[in-house]
C-alpha cells in the first residue's frame, strides 16, 4: 500500500511539473523581435513578455500594450493603439502559437485562410542569426 501511495504521489509529481500551459509561458517571458524589420532597418521591433502577463511593445510607439496570456495555444495581447492624431483604441490580438521554442516564436493568424503572421526570434539570439542590409 506504501508503494501505491509513493507510485502515485510522484505521479502527480510529474504531471504538475510537465504542464503544457506552463511550460508554453515560461518559454515566452524575453523579448521577441521580427527578424525581417531587423534585416531591412537594423531596428528591433516586437514585444517584450514578463512575468504577471505584462506585455510592452518594443519601439513600436502606435501600441500601448499592457498584458499577455496564453488560452488553449494561443497568444493573447491587450493594450491600445495610438492613432497620430492621439487617439487611442482597444487593441486585441489572438494568434495561434505554432512553433514555440526558445529562440523562435511563429504565430498563424486564424481569421480568413490560415496563414503564418509573424515570425519572431528571442533578441537573445536575432543579433547572431540576422545581418541588418546596409
Amino acid at each position: 500500500m506504501k508503494n501505491l501511495i509513493y507510485i502515485g504521489l510522484t505521479l502527480l509529481f510529474v504531471a504538475c511539473a510537465t504542464d503544457p500551459q506552463k511550460e508554453m509561458e515560461k518559454k515566452l517571458l524575453g523579448e521577441w523581435c521580427n527578424p525581417y524589420t531587423y534585416q531591412s532597418t537594423g531596428e528591433l521591433k516586437g514585444f517584450r513578455f514578463k512575468k504577471g502577463g505584462i506585455c510592452e511593445s518594443i519601439n513600436i510607439p502606435s501600441l500601448d500594450l499592457k498584458t499577455w496570456e496564453i488560452q488553449e495555444g494561443y497568444l493573447i495581447i491587450k493594450g491600445e493603439s495610438i492613432e497620430d492624431d492621439g487617439t487611442r483604441e482597444e487593441y486585441l490580438t489572438k494568434e495561434k502559437i505554432t512553433q514555440l521554442s526558445s529562440d523562435s516564436l511563429s504565430l498563424l493568424v486564424s481569421a480568413g485562410p490560415p496563414r503564418i503572421a509573424f515570425l519572431y526570434l528571442n533578441t537573445k539570439i536575432i543579433k547572431e542569426r540576422v545581418t541588418p542590409q546596409k
